[in-house]
């Protein structure tokens, strides 16, 4: 019976020092987030992953928040945060996405972030960046955007797919696009019964797009697919993203007149139709 009272001393010592030990590993990892050596900061990353309980998660946030932390703290604890997918850190994720004051590459981070964690009431402000910002920004966005199909209503039918953001065949899409563009333009076929087409890169959706007042035929879709399709993977890019869009909405000039590296034509139809409304001719003036 004496020995109880000690014991019990020395399980409470264990319990508190465990916690310290705790305390102590999660502050070391944190730490690892920016260490020189890329394999330690995977490891910690890939720890505090595993871990992602609500007090890791916390600290996640913090050392995100904390702008006297380097940049590479902050993407790293970032990308945690949407591995470990807790809305909680959301709003955050997204005010920093937001912010066109923020560092670029930790606003990318956070928009990648947040298309893991899901969420999509906080994916939706995204659409909402300017178009003076920042072209990779704006890809991120269109990238984590796609993945909503509630965010396709005017969508008539996509082919390809988005390159994952600052991949190799994301940087070979984007920088090729102006060459793709000059050489579809002249094969590119008009959509039967359409008065009014455009063609173009929009920025904000990542997607070339062709935008007409009348839904394409599926054969239509096909043949004009395949002619960029065809054209895209003699310079390098494989299943380019193509969609078919509306155009009643006025706003859509506004992808036409923000993009600052490419060239982008319009295409105007004029169509006459006989008291049968037969189409009779066609002039496209570019």
């Amino acid at each position: 019976m004496k020995y109880y009272p000690t014991i019990l001393i020395l399980g409470t010592l264990l319990v508190i020092l465990s916690g310290c030990i705790e305390d102590s590993s999660m502050d070391s990892l944190i730490n690892d987030l920016d260490h020189e050596n890329e394999s330690i900061r995977n490891a910690a990353m890939e720890s505090l992953s595993g871990i992602g309980d609500d007090d890791t998660v916390s600290s996640l946030m913090q050392v995100t928040n904390n702008n006297s932390n380097t940049v590479e703290k902050r993407k790293n604890a970032i990308k945690v945060l949407g591995t470990i997918g807790n809305d909680h850190a959301s709003e955050l994720l997204l005010n920093i996405s937001l912010d066109e004051k923020e560092e670029k590459t930790v606003r990318m981070s956070s928009i990648l972030a947040l298309g893991e964690i899901g969420n999509e009431t906080m994916l939706m402000p995204l659409g909402n960046l300017s178009y003076a910002d920042d072209g990779l920004i704006l890809y991120h966005a269109a990238y984590v955007l796609d993945q909503i199909e509630e965010n396709k209503e005017d969508v008539y039918a996509s082919y390809g797919k988005l390159p994952y953001p600052l991949s190799e065949e994301q940087r070979v899409y984007r920088n090729n696009l102006s060459e793709l563009h000059e050489i579809v333009d002249k094969n590119l076929p008009v959509i039967e019964n359409a008065t009014t087409m455009f063609s173009g890169y929009n920025i904000k959706s990542g997607y070339i797009e062709i935008a007409s007042d009348i839904e394409p035929e599926s054969s239509e879709m096909n043949e004009i697919y395949k002619i960029y399709d065809t054209e895209a993977r003699k310079i390098g890019i494989n299943q380019v993203p193509v969609r078919f869009v509306q155009c009643e909405s006025i706003s859509l000039l506004e992808y036409w007149y923000n993009v600052s590296d490419f060239d982008i034509s319009i295409t105007y139809v004029y169509t006459w139709s006989d008291d049968d409304d037969d189409v009779k001719s066609q002039i496209f003036i570019p």
